[in-house]
């Protein structure tokens, strides 16, 4: 008997997964480099300071220059994005309050749920953070004028933000058999259409 192949439908657009996994290398790569200049004991491999600070600048100025040039580049399917991702609806809002209790019907979401929305957003924030505040710590390094801010300070605790955020993504991604699957839209672009109409029920109504 013939099993029925699954219908897949496209999540997400080449300039979307371009630029996730742009903000992903470069984000683990500047968290890598990050803790092996921070944390005493890895001193031993942090011997060489500028090597590392090196590679740490390196990622964060390829993430601005590489999202700039994916922006730039992109037909206006990511202003769309930044649009879904801005609105939050009453869907949105009993979604979240669904979380906590987990009674009655899940409330339908769109192409991006409502925690989805949220974790863009502060991780979107954070970038700006650890952009301004980097950029203070190395100003200080350089010119005596920029010393005596609390840069160090608010790039760590930016960063003591991120970690569990990034750890929560990497769960749902690729360990949390619900969503998991939703890994495949990020690298193959598409997903089942049943898993959308489960988990973004009015996004896979409009397909």
């Amino acid at each position: 008997m013939a099993t029925e192949r699954p219908e897949y439908v496209r999540r997400f657009s080449g300039a979307e997964q371009a630029l996730h996994w742009l903000l992903a290398v470069s984000f683990l790569t500047m968290l890598a480099t990050g803790l092996i200049l921070y944390l005493p004991s890895l001193a031993e491999v942090a011997a060489n300071r500028r090597l590392w600070k090196s590679i740490h600048l390196g990622a964060a100025l390829a993430f601005w220059f590489g999202t700039l040039l994916i922006v730039s580049s992109s037909t206006g399917g990511l202003s769309r994005t930044v649009g879904q991702i801005d609105r939050f609806d009453d869907d949105d809002r009993r979604w979240l309050k669904w979380q906590v209790r987990q009674v009655g019907p899940r409330p339908p979401q769109g192409r991006f749920n409502a925690g989805q929305k949220l974790n863009t957003a502060v991780i979107a924030g954070l970038m700006v953070v650890f952009t301004i505040s980097g950029t203070l710590m190395y100003l200080q390094e350089v010119d005596a004028r920029f010393r005596g801010t609390s840069a160090i300070l608010v790039h760590d605790i930016a960063m003591y933000i991120a970690i569990p955020l990034v750890i929560g993504h990497l769960y749902m991604a690729m360990l949390n058999p619900s969503t998991r699957h939703s890994l495949r839209g990020m690298v193959l672009g598409t997903v089942r259409r049943d898993w959308a109409r489960e988990h973004h029920a009015k996004w896979e109504r409009e397909l």
